[in-house]
């Protein structure tokens, strides 16, 4: 097992990892460790073959590596984590979510709500410009809130209680609510609540390819599979960015990130497989960080799908996967859950226990549900994101012990996005990691209501537990719904929980500055500094 030492951070909540390192041993069955060490050495064979000539850049030219890239850079028609890591940089919203996690003024000043938490009253700041040289004013968020509430944007329902938008003059927004929302101030922290310049909206602007926002960079160039190139706006409200610009290339294979790290092709990387903690935690070139995650690790289930309808064998499937071995093969560590919401929340249920690895009461399940010998499960899996593809190869081999067949199906994820997570729906299982929300509205809507969500699952109580906790200003009540809530998607399993791994990044050892929005999980670029 890697030895690490983890001092905490200045922050007081992330935490960096720092040598002293042993010799790494194998995590979990050996022949999991052979599959990633196989994977780990055919890759390292290809880097040189890859690896072309670095570009002659400024010493404050940030380079980053991204594993997965935008979907499109419109915040009000994604729901892709990929892209709200760019569209971080390109927009502001009206409050945002500081380092330990707090809601902070942005574009607005300040805020006040009434004490019927109907009336929402904020103050914009003076001065802010657009990339397009207009300057923000009260119409402009106006205009956005209207449109992420509309038609065609997947958070429109975050914003369902907006009754109407005053703008008694140029700074000044009052939002009218039909009923509380406890969670809006969380929406509009969020990448959605991006606010984009009136006139470009009214006139339809493509900006989804176009992006035009207030934020501290501007989008110079984007090559689709390849990287996206992001200059500093000279305009921005909080000053211009000390760096000439922000490159992020779309680099899938985590080796590969490492490789272009320790070359000084990448100033970062977002992705540390495990097997590489040794060498980068004692290489004084570079800075590894470890930080709680707001991930939840799933494997969806459709409940649509013939047996994947049936409560017991649901829960078998959840017997038969062994989700700790899992975290550490695939993931690196983490904290096995047993409901839909990441370890460590203040709102999981202390009550809550992970379903335990028992293959035996699991085939007694499935037996008692009438799953017939060879049925066979479309298993769809993001082949972007690799630690999703080794989860599924060996909840693939898990599930077979128990004589449940799967067969694995690879999608980019662009497909994945509009045909799993969205559109027809076509897939048994899938593997995937729902980002952290900064309110359990945000993380839980929907479930409950079947056709909704991804997974299907329908059950009236839970969708009337998470309508009354959507308007509920009583904190105490809130908790108890949304625990209410999570009970009955543990017993009722519409996914395999799986759990909450970390996250961890690496840096050169030159740059400061760079930090990654707790829960959310955006990158926050304009803070950085590359030193010679």
């Amino acid at each position: 097992m890697l030895k690490t030492e983890y001092r905490p951070a200045r922050s007081g909540r992330d935490h960096e990892v720092r040598g002293k390192t042993g010799r790494a041993q194998e995590r979990g069955p050996a022949r999991w460790a052979l599959h990633v060490a196989v994977l780990h050495g055919a890759v390292w064979l290809i880097v040189a073959l890859l690896a072309a000539p670095a570009a002659v850049v400024s010493a404050q030219e940030l380079k980053v590596a991204m594993s997965a890239q935008p979907e499109v850079l419109d915040p009000h028609r994604t729901s892709a984590t990929s892209s709200f890591q760019v569209t971080r940089s390109l927009y502001d919203t009206l409050v945002e979510v500081d380092r330990r996690g707090e809601i902070v003024p942005a574009l607005a000043e300040s805020w006040s709500t009434d004490a019927a938490g109907l009336r929402w009253t904020f103050r914009l700041r003076e001065g802010v410009r657009f990339h397009d040289g207009t300057l923000l004013d009260s119409g402009d968020v106006q205009a956005s809130i209207a449109r992420v509430a509309g038609p065609g944007s997947p958070k429109a329902e975050e914003f369902g209680a907006v009754e109407g938008i005053d703008t008694p003059d140029a700074r000044t927004v009052v939002i009218r609510l039909n009923a509380p929302a406890p969670a809006l101030l969380a929406s509009l922290a969020s990448e959605w609540g991006a606010v984009l310049p009136e006139e470009a909206i009214r006139a339809g602007h493509d900006f989804a390819n176009e992006p035009v926002g207030t934020g501290p960079f501007r989008l110079e160039t984007w090559v689709r599979d390849s990287y996206l190139r992001l200059v500093p706006f000279d305009g921005h409200f909080r000053g211009t960015p000390d760096l000439d610009g922000v490159t992020l290339r779309f680099v899938s294979e985590s080796a590969l990130q490492v490789q272009g790290l320790l070359r000084g092709d990448f100033d970062i990387i977002d992705a540390v497989p495990v097997a590489d903690l040794p060498r980068l935690v004692s290489n004084p070139a570079v800075r590894v960080v470890e930080e709680p995650s707001g991930l939840v690790l799933v494997a969806g289930l459709n409940t649509r799908r013939p047996y994947l309808s049936d409560v017991r064998v649901r829960q078998g499937l959840n017997l038969a996967v062994d989700k700790e071995t899992i975290l550490e093969v695939a993931y690196g560590g983490g904290t096995p859950v047993g409901t839909f919401m990441e370890a460590g929340s203040p709102w999981y249920p202390q009550d809550v226990e992970p379903y335990p690895y028992d293959p035996e009461r699991a085939r007694a399940l499935l037996s008692e549900a009438g799953v017939p010998s060879g049925w066979t499960l479309d298993l769809v899996l993001p082949e972007t994101y690799r630690a999703h593809v080794t989860a599924g190869q060996m909840i693939q081999e898990m599930l077979g012990r128990v004589g449940v067949q799967s067969r694995i199906r690879l999608v980019e994820w662009g497909v994945w996005l509009s045909t799993v997570f969205g559109g027809p729906r076509d897939f048994d299982v899938t593997v995937i990691g729902h980002t952290g929300k900064l309110d359990p509205t945000g993380r839980l809507r929907g479930y409950g209501e079947g056709v909704r969500t991804y997974v299907g699952y329908e059950n009236p109580q839970v969708a009337g537990w998470l309508a009354e906790a959507a308007r509920t200003t009583d904190q105490d009540r809130r908790r108890a719904l949304y625990a209410d809530v999570l009970r009955a998607l543990h017993a009722n399993a519409p996914f395999i929980y799986l759990g909450t791994p970390y996250r961890r990044h690496a840096t050169r050892a030159n740059v400061d500055g760079f930090w990654i929005t707790p829960l959310l999980d955006t990158f926050v670029f304009r803070d950085v500094r590359v030193r010679p």
